[in-house]
């Protein structure tokens, strides 16, 4: 059974979907009181730490896989644009980065929003680079899992070099084997759905029978009900 140390946990969502898989977790870190209590209540005597900046890698204990989404505010594509660096909310993957070093998980999985492949996530692939770790991403739909919106999230996985030789093998490929075959609340689907603008519904059923999306660019045209 893999273990796991949570960072930037929040309410555990991220989390929910590990446990689901079968993973144990060993310790977290969010510095948002409320979400802490929403960790304590369900994963109850699990050491809960406040803030990644102090956290020090040879006083933890011993994981197999990090996870977590470090702070979007500065590469959302709505937010403040700032970037990766020191200073900033989403700066703080720089401790991130550090714990990975100082503890070299054999896996690393982080999560953002789509923004980050234009704001900085040429300096995640270095910065992991340069602490011997191989990564690959993929970006995710909220779709792909069911649910009735596109919510696209960057997720990227990493590993220590030469870990993976294989070119032709990948982790985050095909979704349904990402997910893994055991129980859960929801229908997985291997294929995200396509996006429409400006389409009949009927040539949209035509082209594909199964999940889609249609995206209202001025309003809802003339004689089309929302069901």
């Amino acid at each position: 059974m893999l273990k796991v140390g949570s960072l930037f946990s929040g309410a555990g969502l991220c989390d929910l979907g590990l446990h689901w898989a079968g993973f144990e977790h060993r310790w977290f870190c969010e510095v948002d009181q409320f979400c802490r209590s929403v960790l304590a209540r369900h994963w109850p005597g699990i050491p809960i730490y406040e803030d990644v900046r102090t956290l020090k890698g040879d006083e933890l204990p011993p994981v197999d896989v990090f996870c977590g989404g470090f702070p979007c505010q500065d590469v959302s594509q709505g937010g403040k644009h700032a970037g990766i660096k020191e200073g900033t909310r989403s700066g703080l993957w720089l401790e991130y980065a550090r714990l990975i070093g100082e503890m070299r998980p054999r896996y690393v999985i982080i999560e953002n929003v789509r923004g980050l492949l234009a704001r900085g996530i040429e300096i995640v692939l270095q910065d992991l680079a340069e602490i011997g770790y191989d990564a690959e991403w993929e970006v995710l739909s909220a779709a792909a899992l069911g649910a009735p919106h596109r919510r696209e999230r960057v997720f990227v996985v990493a590993f220590p070099h030469g870990n993976y030789p294989d070119p032709e093998y990948r982790l985050l490929s095909p979704l349904q084997r990402i997910v893994g075959e055991v129980e859960q609340p929801f229908g997985v689907l291997d294929w995200p759905g396509i996006r429409i603008v400006g389409q009949s519904r009927e040539a949209v059923r035509h082209a594909y029978p199964g999940p889609s999306f249609i995206e209202w660019m001025m309003g809802v045209p003339e004689g089309w009900t929302i069901p």
